[in-house]
Order: structure tokens, then C-alpha cells, then sequence
């Protein structure tokens, strides 16, 4: 045994071994009981969880806008973080078959095929963009696909409000959205006028700016909500709600007004003239007196409170009649020019999502680390080229004539009034976005792609309630 070793064992060797052991068991345990929870709860609640996230989503965005959409973890906001969950739980409810991949109706089906066209096609885009070596960081790169990724919400929502509750679904959307902007917006003109929040100023044309143009573009779907609503024989009956709506209607008239945002009044027109596109009748004529004189006091007390602030704005709208005149607007125009020869440089597939539209300004009036030449119909031609380009404007004619076909031929009221309030909406957003960053922004965009998502489901849910008398006759025993 002379020069051999003797290795004594380590007493404290086995018992952390063991520990270690068992600690790894007890985490992957504990992984996969978290695991488990989670797929039990999404499949048993996939679609009210995928209806709330959306409720909350759009309620908080249609409140506060621009602040809500900062929200989140780290480089993640809160769009993301929601889009996420939504598609967790929409591909539960699609392994489990428990809603339709595709609309039946061929007008809907293609505008869900162009909708998803464009977004395969800005991915691949994107992808070959992120092998080649982007030019820009990968957050400035992701930020700038924002204008094709958001067009998911259009599936999303789709998937989510598909079924026999999209009616219903619909109506809470957009009466929400519409009560959450309104109150909010009264809040803002409240503190202002009592000297709790200042009213912003614009240098370019020196004038007072109360409404900001974000919560400007929800007053402006507010009040094609409350036309449509005053308008429909639905509020004939409802004393209640017409009266609700001529108020809605007044406030938002004058956020709008106090806002000076001359794109959203633009919108309201397009909006208008979109929903006498897509009525079934003429317009009434006869004057109700008591919602007139409702109308005229209360535009009066309008008047009586904010007179002396109004006329500090009314400089924004006098520019409509010269716009190339007015700085802002002039500077737009050169900026859209700059946008053009760009995509003359790649005409047929973009510039991609690395290019920065700084070098296009051409002023170089940088306000932050990215600035778009707001118009999102040319953003997308200079990044995606004529196919991107082509898609979006392709599935929007679609969604219109799905629409107009909708409201036209329903017997049902309350349907009519739905897609009216979509048809009118989904005009006037996309006329603002013709000069904005709307469908760049999620407090914008998510609204522009949720219209067509909850429009191809009312007018799924309409085929299926006139689909199924047939199916049942056919099916009864002779």
C-alpha cells in the first residue's frame, strides 16, 4: 500500500447533492403546475379572457390615448403585452376549434386574405431586412413595422368577436369607446377653464390648443356614433338615449372645435358622406321640437362658458381655404414630396423598415428619435412599396363594399345601425390617416384594423342568423 492515496469521502458531499436534486425537482414542478393552470384556464376561458383583454385594451386607449400606450415593461408597452396574451388565448380557441379560421362570406373571406397578405408579406420583408444587416437599431427597425404588425388587430379581432355575440360585442366597443373619450375630454376642458392644466401652444400658428389631436380623432368617431345613433329608429323610442346622444354629440363638437385639428374635421366630413353612402332610406324630415330646443340650450351654455376661448383656435381652421400658406401645412407637403421620390427608388417592394425618414424632412423639424412624414398611406408605400401598398388599399375597398352590402340589406335595425357607425367610423379614420401618424400609432391604428375585424364578424354573424331558418326547414322531418 506504500505510495498509494487514500481518498476520504467528504462528509457534507451528499447531503447538498441531495439538496440540489430535490430543489430541481421541486422547480420543475412548480413550472409545470404553473403550466398546467395556465392551459386549464385558457382553455376554459379563452374567449371572455380574449373579450376582456380587447375591452381593456381599447377602453384605455380611447381614455388617454398616447399616455396609455407608454405603458408597459421595459422596451414591451402595453399594445404588445395585450397583443400577446390575445394570441394565446385566439390559438386556444383555434386548437380547440372552437371558432373559424376564415369567414364563409367571399366578400370577407378575401378582405381577411388581403389583411393577412400584407402582414406575411411585411414580415418576409422584415426578415430579409434583419439577415441582410439593418441599418438602424432593432428597436428603431421594430418600431418602424409597427405600420404592418398592427394590422393583426384586423384578424384578432376577427377571431375574438366572431360568433352569435358579435352584435352585442360590437355595441359595448363602441359605446364604450365613445363614453371613455367623451368623459375624459370633459375633464381636460373642465381643468382648463379652471385653471388646473394650461392649454398647450402651437408656435407655428400661434394659436391655444385645448384638445390634443389624439383625443381630437376620438371626438371625431364620437360624433359620427351619436349621428348614427340620432338618426336610427332605434332612438325613436328611447327618449333616453337620443337625449344622451345630442349631448354626446354637442361635447364632442366642441373638443373638436377647441382641438383646431382640421385632418378631424375633414374625417367627420368623409365620415358623413360614407354613411349617407350606406343608408337604406332618405333622411327624415320631420323636426322633433323638444330634442331641438334640448340642442339649442345646450349649445347655448356652450357658447355662454367657452366664447372666449374658442376664438383661439379659429386661426387653425381660417388656414383651410390657403393651407400651403400656413407653415405646418406646407411643411407637410414638402415632406410628402421627399416621401415620393424615396419610394421612386424602389418602387415595387420599399425602402424597408430601416430607412429614416429624418433625411426626407426637409426642414429636419426633429421632435423625437423618429419622425414620420405623417401620412401613413405614403409611409407605407415608401417602406413596402407598391405590394404593401396595394394590399391595405385593396382590403379597405373590400371592407367598405362588405359594409355598405350590410347595411343595405339587413332587416335588422339594430344591425344597420352597427354597421353604419362602422362604415362612417373606419372612412373618417382612414381620411385622417391621409395626414397623421395613425396607422404608425397604436392609439390609432388599433382602432383603423379593429374596425375591419369587427365588421367582417357582424357581417359573419348576419349571414349566420339568415342562414339558419333555411337550415332548420331543410332539416325538419316532412
Amino acid at each position: 500500500m506504500s505510495g498509494a492515496s487514500i481518498v476520504r469521502p467528504v462528509p457534507w458531499i451528499a447531503p447538498v447533492r441531495e439538496f440540489a436534486v430535490r430543489s430541481w425537482d421541486s422547480v420543475w414542478g412548480i413550472a409545470l403546475l404553473i403550466v398546467s393552470t395556465i392551459s386549464r384556464v385558457l382553455c376554459a376561458h379563452s374567449k371572455s379572457m380574449s373579450r376582456g383583454v380587447l375591452f381593456f385594451l381599447i377602453v384605455g386607449t380611447a381614455g388617454f390615448t398616447r399616455d396609455f400606450s407608454k405603458l408597459g415593461i421595459g422596451p414591451v408597452y402595453i399594445t404588445e403585452l395585450c397583443m400577446a396574451v390575445l394570441l394565446a388565448t385566439v390559438g386556444t380557441l383555434l386548437f380547440q376549434k372552437k371558432i373559424d379560421f376564415l369567414p364563409r362570406g367571399r366578400v370577407a373571406r378575401w378582405c381577411l386574405y388581403l389583411v393577412i397578405s400584407y402582414v406575411v408579406f411585411g414580415t418576409v420583408r422584415l426578415g430579409i431586412e434583419l439577415l441582410s444587416g439593418p441599418s438602424a437599431g432593432l428597436l428603431a427597425v421594430l418600431r418602424n413595422f409597427a405600420v404592418v404588425y398592427y394590422a393583426t388587430f384586423a384578424v384578432l379581432g376577427w377571431f375574438v368577436f366572431q360568433g352569435s355575440g358579435a352584435r352585442s360585442s360590437v355595441r359595448y366597443i363602441l359605446a364604450a369607446t365613445v363614453l371613455a373619450s367623451t368623459i375624459i375630454s370633459l375633464w381636460t376642458v373642465i381643468s382648463y377653464l379652471l385653471g388646473i392644466d394650461a392649454a398647450s401652444y402651437d408656435p407655428t400658428l400661434d394659436a391655444t390648443v385645448t384638445i390634443q389631436g389624439q383625443a381630437a380623432a376620438f371626438a371625431m368617431l364620437s360624433i359620427l356614433v351619436a349621428v348614427n345613433v340620432i338618426r336610427s329608429q332605434l332612438s325613436v323610442n328611447g327618449g333616453l338615449l337620443r337625449a344622451g346622444a345630442i349631448v354626446i354629440l354637442l361635447l364632442n363638437i366642441v373638443y373638436l372645435y377647441m382641438s383646431g385639428h382640421r385632418s378631424a374635421l375633414v374625417g367627420c366630413v368623409a365620415g358623413a358622406i360614407m354613411m349617407l353612402t350606406g343608408m337604406r332610406s332618405k333622411l327624415r324630415n320631420r323636426i322633433r321640437w323638444r330634442w331641438a330646443v334640448l340642442a339649442v340650450v345646450v349649445g347655448a351654455l356652450e357658447w355662454y362658458f367657452l366664447a372666449p376661448h374658442l376664438m383661439d383656435v379659429n386661426v387653425k381652421f381660417h388656414t383651410m381655404s390657403a393651407p400651403l400658406e400656413e407653415t405646418n401645412a406646407a411643411w407637410r407637403a414638402a415632406f410628402w414630396l421627399g416621401v415620393v421620390f424615396l419610394w421612386l427608388s424602389s418602387p415595387i417592394f420599399g425602402v424597408g423598415f430601416s430607412h429614416d425618414f429624418y433625411d426626407e424632412d426637409p426642414l429636419h423639424l426633429v421632435q423625437a428619435d423618429h419622425y414620420d412624414p405623417h401620412n401613413s398611406y405614403l409611409a407605407i408605400l415608401a417602406r413596402t412599396g407598391t405590394v404593401g401598398f396595394l394590399f391595405v388599399l385593396a382590403a379597405s375597398f373590400l371592407f367598405l363594399r362588405l359594409l355598405i352590402r350590410l347595411v343595405r340589406q339587413t332587416s335588422s335595425e339594430e344591425t344597420a345601425l352597427l354597421g353604419t357607425c362602422l362604415l362612417s367610423c373606419f372612412a373618417a379614420m382612414a381620411t385622417f390617416a391621409a395626414a397623421n401618424v395613425t396607422l404608425e400609432s397604436p392609439y390609432f391604428a388599433l382602432f383603423f384594423w379593429l374596425f375591419i375585424g369587427m365588421g367582417i364578424a357582424l357581417a359573419e354573424s348576419e349571414r349566420s342568423e339568415e342562414m339558419r331558418p333555411a337550415t332548420t326547414l331543410a332539416s325538419t322531418p316532412q
